[in-house]
């Protein structure tokens, strides 16, 4: 009785080491996920043009659209896609229109994915709502960051699913601090800022949930320099991969 019930526990061990490793990994055999991404770059058109060229070459686990057109966020067009990737809308005052934020809502409450960038988050301050979707936001007057700078990025969470193989790098980019956020983030990465005389950590990639869908905020990406960095793509995919429930 004894031996039947070690052997038991054996098996159930090895099955939960079995799934739980088997967790970390895309499925094997499926299509690429079908991301959207809105805007080429916080600053320049061109920014994300190499980390496309990177993804295409690469990456066959994704297959990313490009687009600027606003009309591309509504749901009729979104329900193509499996995850959305937030890079830089052209709004007019930080506030899209009504179709876009009920495009970009309805699309999460039917399942699909979202990973946002660096500047998207300070892109539509006065889309007040967007906070709920996005993670963060950049609130004028509070928030701010340092001169763009070389600095470490470090993993809070180095066991989960969207860092896997990443290990800590360091990286020419912005860093954001005192954005205003979800309590309910939950950071995986942070990149440290010397700040009067004290060492802050602050959140470089968080995840959270909208509906049930999974959202991911991805605070670095200010230029093509800093997405150059093989740690930015391969972070950027399996971002996607994650939203996609693919990790």
């Amino acid at each position: 009785m004894k031996l039947r019930f070690v052997c038991i526990l054996l098996i159930a061990g090895l099955l939960v080491a079995f799934g739980s490793d088997a967790a970390k990994k895309p499925p094997a055999g499926l299509p690429p996920v079908r991301c959207l991404m809105m805007g080429m770059g916080p600053h320049k058109d061109d920014t994300m043009t190499e980390v496309l060229k990177v993804v295409k070459e690469k990456y066959p686990t994704v297959a990313i659209t490009a687009t600027e057109n606003l009309e591309d966020l509504r749901i009729e067009n979104l329900k193509k896609y499996q995850v959305l990737l937030m890079v830089q809308m052209k709004v007019e005052d930080g506030n899209p229109p009504d179709f876009v934020k009920e495009g970009v809502l309805q699309f999460l409450k039917e399942g699909g994915g979202l990973v946002v960038t660096h500047f998207a988050v300070a892109n539509v301050q006065n889309w007040r709502d967007s906070i709920d979707l996005y993670g963060a936001m950049w609130v004028s007057g509070k928030s701010t960051h340092g001169p763009y700078h070389q600095f470490r990025v470090d993993m809070k969470d180095e066991a989960h699913p969207i860092v896997q193989g990443v290990r800590p790098f360091t990286t020419n980019d912005e860093l954001y601090f005192n954005l205003l956020m979800r309590p309910d983030l939950h950071v995986i990465m942070t990149g440290y800022e010397e700040r009067f005389g004290h060492t802050v950590a602050e959140p470089l990639l968080a995840t959270h949930y909208v509906h049930n869908a999974r959202c991911v905020y991805f605070a670095l990406g200010h230029d093509a320099q800093s997405c150059k960095t093989p740690e930015f793509v391969q972070i950027l995919v399996q971002s996607i991969e994650w939203a996609a429930c693919r990790r």
